[in-house]
């Protein structure tokens, strides 16, 4: 299945040449995006707070809360960038679910379940707040609800650590 139309690409996070990941931040991979041929290089989402989610298809807690994100993303996408990274899954079932569930906001792929690993947790889904300097301020590993994706954005853009 190809690419749902309104999906956005990834151009946003074109890399600007100022690595901000790091130690605390986002491990140094490079995806590619689902909508187009570009990659994404993940420790440099381009100098601006993003809400990164891990998903699949397959993974049902995921499929739940997509809904949540792209309700937060047409709400706060203003302030704090979205970037989903489809994990261990296909192209084109990746893209059958945001066509059914209206997701708009941009993902990457990772067959290979790398940032996952990289991140040391047992499963999907997954959700950080990575602050502009590229520092990774909070997290959420299992479903989100709607009150902790507001805090989640919250961290994300005020660049400080959740309590």
């Amino acid at each position: 299945m190809p690419v749902p139309a309104d999906v956005a690409g990834c151009g946003s996070f074109a890399a600007d040449g100022a690595t901000v990941g790091g130690a605390a931040g986002v491990p140094a991979l490079r995806l590619p995006c689902l909508a187009g041929d570009m990659d994404v290089a993940l420790e440099d989402l381009g100098g601006r707070p993003v809400l990164v989610n891990l998903w699949a298809s397959w993974c049902a807690p995921c499929r739940e809360e997509m809904p949540l994100l792209q309700a937060a993303y047409e709400r706060f996408g203003g302030e704090v960038d979205y970037l989903g990274v489809n994990t261990q899954d296909t192209r084109s079932a990746a893209a059958s679910l945001l066509s059914g569930l209206e997701v708009t906001y941009a993902h990457v792929i990772d067959q290979d379940k790398a940032l996952l690993t990289a991140l040391a947790v047992p499963g999907l889904p997954v959700t950080l707040a990575v602050a502009a300097d590229g520092r990774v301020v909070d997290r959420q590993v299992g479903p989100v609800s709607a009150a902790r994706l507001e805090q989640l954005v919250a961290s994300a853009a005020a660049g400080a650590s959740a309590p």
